[in-house]
């Protein structure tokens, strides 16, 4: 029995970035939790006519998604370098969706961060690295 290749510098790029998204995420997202009422505060002072529960609510189910897209770019991480080619699609779909949402929220508010900017770069990076033909590649092919 042969040992696999090492994976291609692509493959590294790909996992290392879905792993500093993961990293991003999840950390936005307990500090957000952490921090709920005091971020629910700044809405409603923008907003009074908001009720708090609705505003709660938003921001709690929110950020629960981006729980699950954080653990779900770690998880793509780790099976990518286990070779699993499941991990590379499961990448390439966090990576648009979270890039997508970033952007769309970006044009929402008026204006960008140094988060949202990295988290946006972060995702281009992965998604580039994951359907790059020597990803592709370096995964075993399916069988039959």
């Amino acid at each position: 029995m042969t040992a696999a290749p090492p994976p291609p510098p692509s493959v590294r790029v790909a996992a290392g970035t879905l792993l500093a998204v993961a990293v991003l995420l999840t950390a936005s997202t307990v500090l957000t939790l952490v921090g709920r009422d005091t971020v629910v505060d700044q809405y409603l002072a923008a907003q009074p006519d908001l009720d708090r529960a609705a505003v709660t609510r938003s921001l709690v189910l929110g950020q629960v998604l981006y729980l699950v897209l954080g653990l779900l770019a770690g998880l793509a991480a780790v099976f990518l370098l286990r070779r699993r080619a499941w991990a590379r699609w499961t990448g390439v779909a966090v990576g648009l969706f979270v890039a997508l949402r970033t952007v769309l929220s970006s044009l929402d508010a008026g204006g960008t961060t140094i988060s949202s900017l990295l988290v946006l770069v972060l995702c281009v990076a992965a998604v580039a690295s994951l359907l790059a033909r020597t990803t592709r590649e370096w995964l075993p092919a399916r069988a039959g």
